[in-house]
């Protein structure tokens, strides 16, 4: 599945939870679906906490 394909697929289900709950639970929902992406990222290994915790302290990577 292509990343347009997600998005498309996320836009959608964003905007019908827009309008059938409202806003907040759109915003709810969507963040949700981050906090998701972000866990499945980790347990996926594209994302390294170590290289993100460095990153987030403004350090640079490798062995300085």
């Amino acid at each position: 599945m292509t990343p347009k394909a997600v998005g498309i697929g996320v836009g959608l289900v964003l905007g019908i939870v827009w309008m059938w709950l409202g806003l907040w639970a759109a915003l709810l929902a969507g963040g949700l679906a981050l906090v998701g992406w972000f866990v499945g990222s980790l347990i996926e290994g594209t994302i390294h906490p170590v290289d993100l915790w460095n990153s987030l302290q403004g350090r640079r990577g490798g062995f300085d």
